[in-house]
């Protein structure tokens, strides 16, 4: 391979290109780093995550014509092979949320990515590129960082612990945080070399590099701003501090908590029926936070819709229940979730334990919940269709395959058309295979909203009377 001069023109080029990489990294890692995952759940993010990616290329682009026309064949190969795969492993974020099997491929093309930087790093080190000194100490970090972070996201794909998954999870934020470093060393290795250059700049300016520095700026001004806006009004680095209603509740309500037969525990509040006469049966109504309540204060979950509707007086009057609303740890779901370890069974038992402690009919067990508590309304449903009534679920998915079970099961799911995080098709799909297998669920699509649907379903017509009909 033949070492052909490049001009200070595009050197001018790729250092603005991976100083703005740097940027949006940079970004990107703070906020990774103090909200965990749930920031792609943001409207703002994928429009954030299509700048983040052709920064990316752009930027990659311009670092393989570096190492091409230096003549690091090794380098070159080695970057090439894992900008590729990194280039993949973002564009399949895009389908995580509407396609959660992707989940366990997505973390095998993330391990798989991991061992290419770090062999990238390699070649940087040991082959002739180490004789620059920047890009020798960004293929030591690259090293450095992403064994650790190989071995802990193997370790966190195989484990089921969810304490050591939020630790891992935490760890390797960390980590990853540090790993900017990196093309911190490309950019000055790059202005290094800008500054030994003796050639002239190019007479005749590149307007698609100067078009394109322009885009990358305003990209990353105005969506990085809409990014960091949303993430901020998320609570993102923010204690959760709760309302004076919720606070009044957790003092009417105290807290309990489930340890089971292994030494795990299940945090929950129980609400009683108003006016409670133990020589009554009362119907139970399990609630299932959405996913931006999870934790271990034993208290969000209380503003997490639909507690508040079943909390409200007008609800608790005209149909006493018993209502059971637990708090699903990070790092875990409610189940129906393939990635997340589930708490299901804690709550079955924490049920068979109350029943022994309370007045509850067996016969009118009821679930219902919205987004992951979605996915658990129909995991529960489905799973222990011996143990509930009838179910309530909230723009979550389903497993087709245990439709058989649910044919004689009241069911009335609810779905926005066009909802970005849980594709409407989910519950479209376990719907008709109900109904393919003999059932009659009830079905309501609101064909102009997303996600957040909430506020339509909690205002629709008999929902309750509906619910509180429904008999085993």
């Amino acid at each position: 391979m033949q070492n052909r001069p490049l001009s200070r023109d595009f050197y001018s080029f790729a250092i603005f290109f991976v100083a703005s990489y740097l940027v949006a990294s940079l970004i990107q890692a703070v906020i990774s780093l103090l909200l965990g995952s749930r920031f792609i759940t943001f409207q703002s993010f994928h429009s954030w995550l299509a700048v983040l990616q052709s920064v990316f290329a752009i930027s990659s682009f311009a670092l393989l014509k570096y190492y091409w026309s230096k003549g690091y064949k090794v380098v070159f190969a080695t970057a090439l092979v894992s900008t590729l795969v990194l280039f993949v492993q973002m564009t399949m974020i895009y389908f995580l949320l509407m396609h959660r099997d992707l989940k366990s491929f997505y973390m095998n093309l993330t391990v798989a990515g991991l061992v290419l930087n770090v062999l990238y790093g390699t070649s940087l080190v040991f082959s002739n590129a180490g004789q620059r000194p920047w890009l020798k100490r960004g293929g030591w970090l690259a090293i450095l960082t992403g064994i650790p972070l190989c071995v802990i996201a193997l370790w966190s794909i195989r484990s089921q612990d969810i304490e050591l998954r939020l630790l891992l999870d935490k760890t390797y934020r960390v980590i990853a945080f540090f790993g900017i470093l990196v093309p911190v060393t490309f950019l000055l290795d790059l202005l290094m070399e800008s500054k030994s250059l003796n050639n002239e700049r190019e007479r005749k300016p590149v307007i698609l590099r100067e078009a394109l520095k322009v885009a990358a700026i305003i990209s990353i001004l105005f969506f990085g701003m809409s990014f960091v806006g949303e993430s901020y009004r998320s609570g993102t680095g923010r204690a959760y501090v709760p309302s004076m209603q919720v606070l009044k509740q957790t003092a009417e309500f105290g807290p309990r908590h489930y340890v089971d037969h292994k030494g795990d525990t299940l945090r929950y509040r129980l609400v009683p029926p108003v006016a409670y006469d133990s020589t009554k049966k009362y119907p139970l109504v399990v609630c299932l936070h959405h996913g931006g309540a999870h934790g271990k204060d034993n208290v969000r979950q209380l503003s997490a819709d639909p507690a508040p509707f079943l909390l409200s007086d007008s609800i608790r009057w005209r149909y006493p229940a018993f209502i059971l609303i637990p708090h699903c740890p990070e790092g875990a779901g409610f189940g129906g979730i393939s990635e997340f370890p589930d708490i299901d069974t804690l709550v079955f038992e924490t049920i068979t334990t109350l029943e022994k402690e309370y007045s509850i009919d067996t016969t009118r067990r009821y679930v219902m919940g919205i987004s992951g508590g979605g996915y658990g309304s129909w995991h529960f449903i489905s799973t222990r269709p011996d143990m509930f009534a009838a179910a309530i679920p909230i723009c979550g998915a389903g497993n087709p395959e245990l439709a058989n079970r649910l044919t004689k099961k009241p069911i009335w799911a609810f779905h926005g058309a066009k909802d970005p995080l849980v594709s409407v098709d989910a519950t479209r799909d376990m719907i008709h295979a109900i109904e393919k297998a003999g059932g009659k669920p009830k079905y309501t699509e609101f064909g102009n909203s997303g996600h957040d649907i909430w506020r339509y379903v909690q205002a629709e017509p008999g929902l309750m009377t509906w619910l509180f009909a429904q008999k085993q």
